[in-house]
């Protein structure tokens, strides 16, 4: 092996890169002019917009089909097999399109 292919061998698959909520979060934390309690409290901030920007997809898929399961068993005495087989078919499609969204809505997100 030549030294060019050693070279490839120990350099990481992916760059690391500093992103603003990195540099944000390491310059609240090592800020000894605040007080901790509030180092904490800025430093929570950071993360849960971070976190949310991550989530909020995943949660409005899920409160979405929630919502539906919830109805779908208000009408299940109300209607016949063959309607309550339809309707069953219906969720299940509905499902798959609100996982397609949160797929998609993630992908614009990262």
């Amino acid at each position: 092996m030549n030294s060019e292919s050693l070279e490839n061998l120990h350099r990481p698959l992916i760059e690391s890169s500093k992103s603003f909520i990195d540099y944000r979060l390491e310059t609240v934390l090592t800020d000894r002019e605040l007080p901790y309690f509030r180092r904490i409290y800025l430093a929570m901030m950071i993360e849960m917009k971070f976190l949310f920007h991550l989530a909020a997809p995943a949660i409005f898929v899920y409160v979405i089909n929630n919502g539906m399961s919830i109805l779908t068993r208000i009408f299940a005495g109300h209607v016949g097999s063959s309607q309550l087989a339809a309707a069953s078919l219906g969720n299940s499609g509905f499902n798959m399109f609100t996982y397609g969204l949160l797929v998609i809505t993630a992908s614009y997100e990262s």
